[in-house]
């Protein structure tokens, strides 16, 4: 079939392949008779321009004249007129130079007159019907008008359509020997080819089958679950290939399936299969097995703010840090965005926690990236087998419910108890009642006094939530605050008592308390929302309120979880008029570099440092640079006379706390205004 088609295609070469030869040998005499034409107007403007100060027009004519004469153009020529048609060169009939060719008419056309107008118009290609002046015929050909520049005159070239035709002729006979030759040949060659084909597939198709029957058992085996199995191939052909290909294909899947991509540490599934062996061969009842859940309370927040690459990149330094604190004889495996980690040890409780605030400790010091100081907050909830009593998903479960309880009471370390379980089903009761009481409005505000010591007056008020069930009465916000911090609830908790606590600054403003200011907790959540800005300008606006009275309260931890964003955020909300407060100061990382690039008003001291007589220095050092950078100070949490003379003594007059007034109801708040 094969020398079949052969001998057809080169027996029936198609008029359009013919056309299609014929446009390019065209095309490329074209281009060439172009170059030639120009190369010859450039080379006559120069002896034009050389000699015509010293020749006569007639001189320099013949002299032009005289130099096409010696030009080779393989069997063409160039010829040259003036633009008004006489003839100054033309080789093949010397003895019409001279002569005005003006009307020289070949099939109705006007050859030297067009010719004249293109070369006016800047010279191109022409196509024209002309007697070869070799075979006396009428034929067309192609030529090229380029004026030489500077003169009257232009010069030209052509070639016949003939030529081509012949030449096209040639080329077919030269593909017809070829075919004949390429003919016979094919028919020796299929020969002997199949012979040596036939005598090769034998030879090879036992080779072939004896080794895919090899590679097939080895798929077999491994769909029996032996992830270990490697074929073994020494000759070095395609089958060495194949089956380096299996092998790397055996090893990516136990990879896959046993090892975690972004660590190279084992993931679940190994980790359930060695905890499970593990477990079932704890005798010793002195030994316990300790199972570990590392996970970062704050690691959405960092996705969020960074991008999920940056994430893992914090998973990585995470890793790299535990590597280097736990011994060789712990297995670490990674679940999500958590670590687990288990060990056999003789150890008490009380050794293993020490070991758990050791690795919080070593992961919470700041990750650097590229110049931009990340915050983990690392949490480990830790369970414990004795005997091999539990099994490897119940001790995982506990492990998961420990680190959940770590997060609800701020705890760095837990250890699992059995009463969570109970606690886990309050847990989620309160979660369905404060999705009602958001839908009740269930809530309400207490204030708390911000006192001037130095004049003995109340200067503005912290709004504070408080729930007030119909059932249970009042629920604490330590019970609430953290689910809905959880669940993200926090954010339309916040936006209400942001907007209610403004209402209520505008009452009061009514009531001639002009320069009261009121202050408002911002969730974290609240602040890195896209729209907290323009919720703030839209409660300020519905409101009415003057929005310097208004002061919102932001943690360190907050603001330093992306310092770029915080300083747009910053900006934008001064820009409204409001003031800005960092709340419980002091006991977040602090990030005194950038104190000076935050548009805020107000340090406020955590209470954690004014109860504590260790803590005076770090209280003065705050209050110092408070001044230094000319913000206000405020001390939270003052209960005693004591803490306030203290205060005072180093220039800090303002303060919040029991030793005046706890938080108040509205109505009390009016009566100790009035008072």
């Amino acid at each position: 079939m094969l020398i079949g088609i052969v001998s057809y295609q080169y027996n029936n070469l198609s008029s359009e392949g013919k056309d299609l030869l014929e446009e390019q040998l065209l095309n490329r005499e074209k281009v060439r008779i172009k170059s030639l034409v120009q190369t010859r107007a450039k080379i006559l403007e120069q002896v034009y321009n050389r000699h015509r100060d010293e020749l006569s027009q007639q001189e320099i004519e013949e002299l032009l004249a005289e130099i096409n004469q010696k030009a080779d153009l393989d069997k063409n020529y160039f010829f040259i007129y003036t633009n008004s048609g006489e003839t100054i060169s033309l080789p093949p009939t010397p003895y019409l130079e001279g002569d005005n060719r003006w009307d020289l008419t070949v099939r109705g056309r006007n050859l030297v007159q067009e010719m004249s107008q293109l070369s006016q118009q800047g010279g191109g290609a022409i196509k024209y019907p002309y007697t070869n002046h070799n075979t006396g015929e009428l034929g067309i050909k192609y030529g090229y008008i380029e004026p030489i520049k500077g003169t009257n005159y232009f010069v030209g070239a052509g070639t016949y359509k003939s030529n081509f035709d012949s030449i096209v002729d040639k080329i077919k006979t030269k593909v017809a020997n070829i075919r004949d030759q390429t003919f016979y040949f094919l028919i020796f060659g299929f020969i002997l080819v199949m012979l040596i084909i036939f005598e090769v597939i034998l030879i090879i198709s036992n080779y072939i089958n004896e080794h895919i029957n090899k590679v097939l058992t080895g798929f077999q085996k491994v769909i029996n679950g032996r992830l270990d199995y490697k074929l073994e191939h020494d000759n070095d052909d395609e089958f060495q290939k194949l089956v380096a290909g299996f092998n790397y294909m055996v090893e990516r899947i136990n990879n896959l399936t046993y090892s975690d991509p972004l660590t190279g540490l084992p993931n679940m599934n190994f980790l359930e299969t060695s905890l499970g062996s593990e477990l079932k061969n704890i005798q010793d009842e002195e030994e316990t097995l300790y199972l570990l859940t590392l996970g970062i309370s704050n690691f959405s927040l960092i996705n969020s703010n960074y991008g999920y690459h940056l994430g893992n990149e914090l998973l990585e330094q995470i890793f790299l840090r535990l590597d280097e604190i736990i011994d060789k004889e712990t297995t670490i495996a990674r679940k999500s965005d958590e670590f687990i980690l288990y060990f056999k040890s003789e150890a008490q409780e009380a050794e293993v926690e020490t070991l758990g605030e050791e690795i919080i400790e070593q992961l919470s010091t700041p990750y650097n990236f590229n110049e931009q100081l990340v915050y983990a907050e690392p949490k480990l909830g830790i369970a414990k087998s004795q005997n091999g009593q539990t099994n490897c998903d119940r001790l995982i479960k506990r492990s998961e419910l420990a680190l959940h309880f770590a997060n609800q009471n701020a705890k760095e370390v837990l250890f699992y108890s059995s009463d969570m379980q109970g606690q886990l089903s309050d847990r989620v009761d309160l979660e369905s009642k404060l999705r009602n009481a958001l839908v009740r409005e269930d809530f309400l505000l207490h204030y708390q006094p911000l006192v001037d010591s130095s004049k003995d007056e109340i200067v503005g008020v912290e709004a504070l939530i408080r729930w007030d069930h119909p059932q249970e009465g009042m629920i604490s916000p330590g019970q609430f605050i953290p689910i809905a911090e959880d669940t993200g609830m926090i954010v339309e908790i916040g936006d209400w008592v942001l907007e209610e606590s403004c209402w209520q600054l505008k009452e009061w403003q009514q009531q001639g308390y002009d320069d009261l200011m009121m202050s408002v907790n911002i969730a974290p959540q609240q602040f890195q929302n896209s729209a907290f800005v323009e919720e703030v300008s839209s409660i300020i606006e519905r409101t009415g309120i003057e929005p310097q009275y208004l002061e919102l309260e932001i943690t360190e931890r907050t603001v330093i979880e992306n310092v770029e964003y915080t300083i747009d955020i910053l900006n934008d909300l001064k820009e409204l008029g409001v003031k800005i407060a960092i709340d419980d100061f002091g006991t977040g990382y602090s990030s005194l570099e950038y104190l000076t690039e935050f548009a805020i008003d107000t340090l406020k001291i955590d209470r954690a440092f004014i109860h504590k007589q260790k803590n005076e220095a770090i209280v003065k050092t705050i209050i110092v640079m408070g001044d230094n950078l000319e913000l206000s100070v405020i001390a939270e949490g003052v209960e005693t006379e004591a803490e306030l003379e203290f205060l005072a003594q180093n220039n800090c007059y303002l303060y919040q706390g029991y030793f005046y007034s706890r938080p108040l109801p509205v109505a009390e708040m009016i009566e100790l205004l009035e008072a």
